[in-house]
């Protein structure tokens, strides 16, 4: 078992248990005392991780641009899911660059847009019943920055790129790396001779709503608790929608299949599973605050006022006072060497 699920397990079943220590409060009011226990903090536990999402949510607000966007989708065939599962380093690294390179090389073409685009990329390694599905959403800006970064260049009102073209870009950088990775690995000939899946389509319901949406697969995996309705007999029921028919069903798997399902999205240690391309990547920072200013200098948009920060208030259950003392903060302790 790798390292990652076996600190993964671990930390699901500590958080939010005395085991990790937390912090003691008494009310001054009322004298009712208050425990909050600290939290694991692993980025697969599906019961923390709301502050980080929330601060990454808030981020990337700052960073919308007055100009439609588009949600693409890339998806392997399902034939290379063992293969990706099998090296997740390499291989779902190369899934984000090859998606992330067959957009910016179709983008320069006049056809379509003339320009470098801006991409943020977010891996997604599940389907609602927790099988392994590797796809990559991508949130960009309609448009494209012209090579001297002096002309923005917007995309049609419903068309940003050729899908077919690009699904062959896609198919061919990713098989391309695949020889290179593994090179005793045959390639299906199926995989060779299909259409691979991409979608790509206007995000109709504006760029914050498709943020918070990718938000919620950031910093948890696979399954929240509040899908989960029971653990009976050694079996675990939850609850999924089935892409089918749009209704959601019930599940039952026997406990150690729930976890194999769970654990192969468990990603290496040090794995982004968010990146940034084109004029959004971290090395373009200038070129990025040059299309802000050249899409808000004609814009009837303002500029995004930045918001403060607000801390979290700690109220009494009791009496609802906020006049709450910090008496006590325990930590973990650390395990004796072996």
């Amino acid at each position: 078992m790798p390292t990652s699920h076996k600190s993964a397990i671990e930390a699901v079943c500590l958080c939010l248990t005395p085991e990790l220590g937390g912090h003691w409060y008494t009310c001054e009011d009322c004298g009712t005392d208050h425990v909050i226990m600290h939290s694991c903090r692993n980025r697969a536990c599906p019961r923390c991780q709301a502050q980080a999402r929330d601060e990454w949510l808030d981020e990337r607000a700052k960073e919308i641009l007055p100009v439609r966007y588009f949600h693409a989708v890339f998806t392997v065939p399902h034939e290379l899911a063992m293969v990706i599962r099998s090296r997740q380093k390499d291989l779902l690294s190369l899934l984000m660059r090859s998606s992330a390179d067959a957009l910016q090389k179709l983008s320069p073409d006049k056809k379509f847009l003339g320009g470098q685009v801006g991409i943020v990329e977010v891996l997604h390694t599940w389907g609602s019943t927790l099988e392994y599905h590797p796809h990559v959403h991508c949130l960009i800006p309609g448009g494209a920055i012209t090579e001297k970064g002096m002309v923005w260049r917007e995309s049609r009102k419903k068309f940003l790129l050729a899908v077919r073209p690009l699904s062959k870009l896609f198919r061919g950088i990713f098989l391309s790396g695949l020889k290179e990775i593994i090179p005793e690995y045959k390639i299906p000939a199926a995989v060779q001779e299909k259409d691979w899946n991409v979608f790509l389509k206007p995000a109709m319901q504006g760029p914050e709503a498709l943020l918070k949406y990718l938000g919620r697969y950031i910093h948890r995996i696979a399954i929240s608790n509040g899908r989960l309705i029971s653990l009976e007999d050694g079996k675990v029921t939850f609850v999924y929608k089935d892409s089918r028919d749009g209704r959601k069903k019930r599940m039952t798997l026997p406990v150690f299949e729930f976890m194999r399902r769970f654990l192969q999205h468990v990603l290496p240690s040090g794995f982004h599973k968010v990146r940034y391309y084109g004029f959004l990547s971290p090395g373009n920072r200038k070129k990025f605050k040059r299309v802000r200013m050249i899409l808000y200098q004609s814009s009837r948009y303002p500029v995004p006022a930045v918001k403060e920060k607000k801390e979290p208030i700690l109220a009494c259950k009791a009496c609802g006072s906020v006049n709450m003392r910090l008496l006590e903060i325990r930590f973990r302790t650390k395990q004796s060497p072996p």
